[in-house]
């Protein structure tokens, strides 16, 4: 199967969607739709990170999987025949390690990031972040005409990660212990929306337990027509 994403000009409207139940039994203001997918479900996600990376200049942020950094997994090293790839991650520590390997340049330090670059990709990095609203203004900054940022859906993981004994009165969940949040479609969304001018041209349920947002500046966009 194609790994092209269906972007939004390419879908039917929010208000076109199929009625939930939930909608009748929520006031209307607490009613969030958002548009979400299935184009990547089943698709490896080494293969839809290459199919949306190839061929370009890309800006990997998250990119040493600290604490555990394997380069046998790595997901920065297996993307690095695929396209021109610099990295960035405040875990500098891992760099020695992972430098032999490597065409590309690695970050530690914001200020020291050499643009331009056509797409900045941020796997599983959101959830960590503090401060979510200056992250996505540093990202901004970098001027990037795409943006595609993954993060764990809790839709997605609701079976599987949470688990709640009445009995014991504990609830079990499966997380990273770093992780801040859970997102959902319409949280992603919005932060995106509040806290950057991007347009998200897609969203996405990938690679099984997360969400794909894909977006672009609009003035990129107005460019390429």
């Amino acid at each position: 199967m194609s790994t092209q994403p269906v972007l939004a000009a390419e879908r039917k409207d929010a208000a076109d969607l199929p009625v939930s139940p939930l909608e009748y039994a929520h006031q209307r203001y607490f009613v969030q739709k958002v548009k979400v997918g299935e184009d990547f479900v089943g698709v490896p996600r080494l293969d839809a990170f290459v199919a949306l990376c190839e061929g370009r200049r890309v800006l990997h942020v998250g990119c040493v999987d600290w604490p555990i950094t394997d380069l046998k997994r790595s997901l920065h090293l297996q993307l690095d025949a695929h396209c021109e790839l610099d990295g960035f991650d405040i875990h500098g520590e891992a760099f020695e390690l992972m430098r032999p390997h490597l065409k590309g340049r690695l970050y530690s330090d914001w200020a020291d990031v050499q643009g331009p670059y056509d797409t900045v990709l941020v796997p599983e990095v959101m959830e960590h972040v503090p401060d979510v609203q200056g992250f996505l203004r540093q990202l901004d900054a970098l001027g990037a005409s795409q943006y595609l940022i993954t993060v764990p859906d809790a839709y997605s993981c609701f079976r599987r990660h949470f688990d709640y004994n009445s009995g014991a009165q504990t609830f079990v969940e499966v997380v990273h212990p770093d992780h801040n949040c859970w997102y959902t479609p319409f949280t992603l969304s919005n932060v995106i929306r509040k806290y950057t001018p991007w347009q998200i041209d897609g969203m996405f349920f990938f690679n099984g337990i997360s969400l794909l947002a894909v977006a672009s500046r609009p003035e990129a966009g107005a460019a390429a027509e």
